[in-house]
């Protein structure tokens, strides 16, 4: 899919702070407080970035929602949240969002097939670079 240029310029910015707490809490697994961030970020965006955070955190949710045992509302969630992000580059705010989508299908694929054991890992989110933008 073509990019525009709009979506190009705001995807090679620098993540706010905020976003790298929502990483810190994503990577420790605390979904819940990373949702919060994530939702705060999301209110006080306007433009093409809006729909990527409402993608993070619909994935964030839909994590959430699964490891408390809604294994149906985890699936609605994550699938909304999928979507969204796959409006998205394979690289957006230094995010690596190709990596992040393949393991958020391969986990709906999971919730989808019942949820039974073994779980696979969760989606990975992971910069392409330390701190993109930044110099």
């Amino acid at each position: 899919m073509p990019m525009n240029a709009s979506l190009r310029d705001a995807c090679s910015e620098a993540p706010q702070p905020p976003l790298r707490q929502a990483w810190s809490l994503y990577t420790a697994g605390d979904y819940f407080a990373c949702h919060e961030v994530l939702e705060e970020l999301w209110r006080a965006t306007e433009g093409p970035l809006r729909e990527l955070y409402r993608g993070l955190i619909q994935v964030v949710v839909g994590l959430y929602h699964a490891r408390r045992g809604n294994v149906v509302g985890g699936r609605q969630v994550l699938a909304r949240g999928l979507v969204r992000l796959e409006a998205y580059p394979a690289c957006c705010l230094g995010i690596d969002l190709a990596l992040l989508r393949a393991g958020a299908r391969r986990y709906l694929d999971w919730l989808v097939a019942g949820a039974s054991d073994p779980e696979p890992e969760r989606p990975v989110w992971r910069w392409t670079s330390e701190w993109p933008g930044e110099t």
